[in-house]
């Protein structure tokens, strides 16, 4: 990792590096969008490189990645230079990556279970058919209560014991 960056900014970019990496978005998007997350002001394509220790090369794919996402936003600096900023907050990107997983991965395999012939028939498919649902209900709940400005954290945590 690069200079100029605290011991717990760094943990911090590891730990989305790898969450981001479980979510199938890869590690360097996460540790360039922690990057931003951390940063105090925008930030050029240079200076998100320095700061993650990452090539040119490979901070813009990551940079495309987010934008496409709409959790960060470009903007023009000084020339032709752009600049990078959040477009979004923690939580409501947290969203963005619960729906994508709904999407991408929940749904498909509900209807992959429901196309199995025989499935309705099977118990253990029908168990897991039922527990998929359940959880993409869930996820669904989740995603609604993060977008809901009125509730904050604090009143999810009291709520939930």
């Amino acid at each position: 990792m690069a200079q100029n960056v605290t011991k717990n900014e760094k943990d911090f970019i590891d730990r989305i590096g790898k969450i981001s990496k479980q979510w199938g978005f890869g590690e360097p998007t996460g540790r360039v969008w922690a990057t931003l997350l951390f940063a105090d002001s925008t930030l050029s394509q240079k200076e998100i490189a320095k700061k993650t220790g990452y090539s040119l090369s490979l901070v813009s794919p990551s940079l495309k990645i987010l934008e496409k996402l709409n959790m960060i936003r470009s903007i023009r600096g000084k020339g032709r230079e752009k600049l990078y900023e959040l477009a979004m907050s923690f939580i409501e990107a947290f969203n963005v990556i619960i729906k994508r997983f709904l999407e991408c991965d929940v749904q498909p395999l509900i209807k992959g279970l429901e196309q199995i012939k025989g499935a309705n028939k099977n118990q253990r498919l029908l168990k897991l058919t039922n527990e998929y649902k359940q959880m993409e209900l869930y996820l669904n709940l989740f995603g609604k209560m993060i977008t809901m400005k009125k509730i904050t954290g604090e009143k999810i945590s009291k709520l939930l014991g």
